[in-house]
């Protein structure tokens, strides 16, 4: 995978915001079961406050999908935001550690520069839809007995007619 690395020496305070455009090559995305069409554009803002860093990662991008219902092609548009803490050292676990929601959303670096590639690729990933649809009044193509059966479902139909 391609990495996308910023630098965080390079961050003033306050706020910094970068643009990126990747592919979907470069993010390892091409030998999955969806298409992404054209490219990801990625819009990275980091907060600084003395040495505490926030990140936002919006990320917009076009995908082809497969109807799970008439199982046609579609075209969907994309946009996927998330929010990170970024602090230095390692993350301290004990036994009997809680979780915050901040926790979930932390990320802990040793050196400056930080690699936001797998980040960018699993908004991507996790924006899937479990069903897609390609409208919310799509319909279940159904099956008129007056029409003429593909010949391969015949023993299927035999066993229906049974029953």
């Amino acid at each position: 995978m391609k990495p996308i690395t910023i630098n965080l020496k390079e961050i003033k305070p306050g706020k910094s915001t970068f643009q990126i455009s990747s592919t979907a090559q470069e993010l390892e995305l091409t030998d999955i079961e969806f298409k992404i069409i054209g490219n990801i554009q990625t819009e990275v803002s980091i907060y600084k406050n003395r040495n505490n860093y926030e990140m936002e990662i919006k990320s917009m991008f076009r995908m082809l999908l497969f109807c799970s219902r008439c199982l046609n092609e579609f075209e969907e548009e994309f946009t996927e935001n998330d929010h990170f803490y970024l602090k230095e050292g390692f993350e301290k676990v004990s036994e009997e550690t809680t979780f915050s929601d901040e926790d979930a959303y932390t990320i802990f670096f040793n050196d400056d520069i930080i690699d936001i590639s797998p980040l960018v690729r699993e908004q991507v990933i996790l924006s899937i839809p479990i069903k897609p649809l390609c409208s919310d009044t799509c319909k279940v193509p159904t099956y008129k007995q007056d029409e003429e059966a593909d010949p391969r479902w015949q023993k299927l139909l035999d066993l229906f007619k049974k029953w």
